[in-house]
């Protein structure tokens, strides 16, 4: 055995002092809401060579919704595979708590575990893991013969999944003959053949180019909205973690952050906005922000006092609160000129656009699409939705 660092292991220490679990960890939100919680989880090796033991997992924890999609990052023998083989029950850990689908698994003995991995767990390598002389179909067939599926029924299952991930047409195919990424599209379904509630990839986009791995990440987003399934994806890749409802980044054994990266995203984007319509330095943007002052309503609209007090400076708190005045007026303004124009494009009142706007539709393009029933429900009038939903379409063919 291996850990991530690339020693190679001869001895682990499981010493299976497993600690009670916490009250506050253990309620009836972590048990409904929760398919993985980790708890202050240690794990040790016996190395060749030395005495000390390696410490690959130093209290990790953390907890993981169900039917979500999170990315474990971390550099080399920061932990991130260890934490994803304890898991999956390939690994036991030394110390602490792990409850996966609401089976602590630190209690479970050796043919409990191996029906675990084969009900609870998929399983998606890197190098993709299938059998050469197998063909695709008998591929994913093969994690089913655990369980004892019938013929029929293994054959068919298998299929299905296959054309679930886009691969009917390849189904007598064996490895060489298909693509990096059409080999890892096999092994999902692998994965997926006896319907488990998690699925474990390693570093599934490793041995992919950018454009196939992006299809792949995109792929096990799909399938687990589909199917409820939760999805923890070891990687390295930005690109991948970005695709992920949370990202956990793990250091030293120990879980460093949480962050939602496309929030993240969407937070500088706000604030590279607000800053450059303000005209004012990073610093200030990030002591709004930080209390709560994240739009310009808000900073337009705010106490004097409480501005002065966030940004430590009477004067800058009110050259900004006068920018932030300036600017909502101007916006209210062109709000209302586009209010005006939608009126007379559509030949309604000012009332009818009113009403739009307040449900969303503000433009043409938000208009022609919208559902004639609904719109008829909003406006009290049917004829009046059906009319102003067909000219809004007349309008966007002629320009």
């Amino acid at each position: 055995m291996m850990n991530d660092g690339g020693d190679i292991m001869v001895e682990e220490i499981n010493t299976n002092e497993f600690s009670e679990m916490p009250d506050d960890v253990i309620d009836n939100n972590h048990t409904n809401d929760h398919v993985v919680v980790l708890q202050d989880v240690k794990k040790d090796y016996l190395v060749k060579g030395r005495s000390v033991p390696v410490r690959a997992l130093r209290g990790a924890t953390l907890e993981i919704e169900k039917g979500s999609m999170v990315a474990i990052k971390g550099e080399s023998g920061s932990g991130k595979t260890t934490l994803l083989q304890i898991i999956g029950a390939l690994d036991v850990a030394t110390s602490g708590t792990a409850i996966v689908d609401g089976k602590d698994l630190s209690s479970m003995s050796e043919m409990d575990l191996t029906e675990y991995r084969a009900k609870t767990i998929g399983f998606v390598f890197q190098s993709f893991n299938l059998i050469p002389n197998l063909s695709a179909l008998e591929n994913v067939e093969l994690p089913m013969e655990a369980l004892n599926v019938p013929k029929m029924e293994k054959k068919n299952r298998a299929y299905e999944l296959l054309k679930a991930v886009g691969m009917e047409e390849r189904v007598d195919y064996k490895p060489m003959k298909l693509s990096g990424g059409e080999q890892q599209r096999v092994a999902i379904a692998r994965a997926l053949a006896n319907d488990p509630s998690i699925i474990l990839a390693d570093e599934p986009t490793g041995s992919l180019d950018t454009k196939t791995g992006k299809s792949i990440v995109q792929l096990l987003d799909k399938l687990r909205k589909k199917r409820g399934t939760t999805v923890i994806i070891v990687t390295h890749s930005n690109k991948a973690a970005r695709a992920c409802d949370l990202t956990f980044t793990i250091e030293d054994g120990v879980i460093a952050s949480k962050k939602n990266l496309v929030q993240e995203a969407e937070t500088e984007g706000q604030k590279s906005h607000l800053k450059k319509e303000l005209a004012i330095s990073g610093s200030i943007i990030d002591k709004l922000f930080d209390a709560g002052y994240d739009e310009l309503m808000k900073i337009g609209n705010a106490n004097q006092e409480e501005l002065s007090d966030v940004l430590g400076d009477k004067g800058s708190a009110e050259k900004i609160a006068k920018k932030a005045g300036i600017l909502l007026k101007k916006k209210v303004a062109e709000l209302e000129t586009k209010k005006e124009f939608l009126a007379i494009d559509l030949s309604v009142t000012e009332e009818v656009i009113s009403q739009l706007f307040g449900a969303g539709y503000t433009d043409l393009e938000t208009i022609a699409v919208a559902d004639a029933e609904e719109l008829g429900h909003l406006l009290g009038n049917d004829d009046l939705a059906i009319r102003i939903t067909e000219k809004a379409e007349l309008l966007i063919l002629k320009d």
